[in-house]
């Protein structure tokens, strides 16, 4: 069953997007519960059992960007969905990566393509996890938390939403457990398209803003894998 958060202040926008998402989600026959809140403040301190949530930005006490960025402060790493009238704000929108930025009145069609790729995301990354094994300790990681893996001097730096753990390791290790999720795109690193921004001038970048070398021996694949991600796009 997929969980999901509909916070806005007015209630009328509360209902009004319940009634399209419920929609959506009922003729792709997934099982869901969709939980409404008016009050930002309140939402923040309530349990984040949300896979999902759709939030207003104009919001009286607590706008919906610095709303974002709490949740993900306090370890939500779900989906956030952005639905307002305010264009100027975008930006501010990769900064708590956010999955996608819709415009009111909402456009069912793109609504309709922003639910399944989110459902898409939390099927194939919700479950699985990269497990690191040490002589002395081990540990499993959500892939969905992982920004991109570095090998140098033969150590693993995963660069997560956590910030970044370090161990002895091979990359071909870590490539074999994220298979077919993340993408080769040098020798030394792996990163998680989910996190891909744009591509140019021999390097990738993330949404998170890092920059990350490609390689001509494996920049073939990248693009195959980028287009296939831009054919799912609004």
């Amino acid at each position: 069953m997929v969980k999901i958060g509909i916070c806005d202040d007015e209630q009328v926008m509360c209902e009004e997007l319940k009634t399209k998402v419920s929609s959506i989600l009922s003729i792709c026959k997934e099982e869901y519960k969709i939980t409404c809140c008016t009050n930002a403040v309140k939402l923040l301190f309530t349990p984040l059992d949300f896979d999902i949530i759709f939030l207003d930005i104009q919001m009286p006490d607590l706008n919906g960007m610095e709303l974002a960025r709490r949740l993900r402060e306090k370890g939500f790493g779900g989906v956030l969905i952005f639905v307002t009238v305010l264009k100027e704000c975008m930006p501010g929108a990769f900064e708590v990566e956010a999955a996608d930025y819709l415009i009111k009145p909402i456009d069912e069609k793109r609504l309709e393509r922003t639910l399944k790729r989110s459902m898409k995301r939390l099927e194939t990354k919700t479950e699985k996890h990269l497990i690191i094994q040490t002589m002395n300790w081990c540990r499993t990681v959500k892939l969905r938390d992982i920004y991109y893996c570095e090998v140098m001097n033969r150590k693993i730096f995963l660069h997560t939403r956590n910030g970044i753990m370090e161990y002895y390791g091979k990359i071909k290790d870590v490539e074999q457990q994220t298979a077919p999720f993340f993408i080769r795109c040098h020798r030394s690193y792996l990163i998680n398209p989910d996190y891909l921004s744009q591509y140019g001038d021999g390097q990738v970048m993330l949404d998170n803003g890092e920059r990350i070398p490609v390689s001509k021996n494996y920049r073939q694949a990248l693009m195959k894998r980028m287009m296939e991600y831009m054919e799912e796009e609004p």
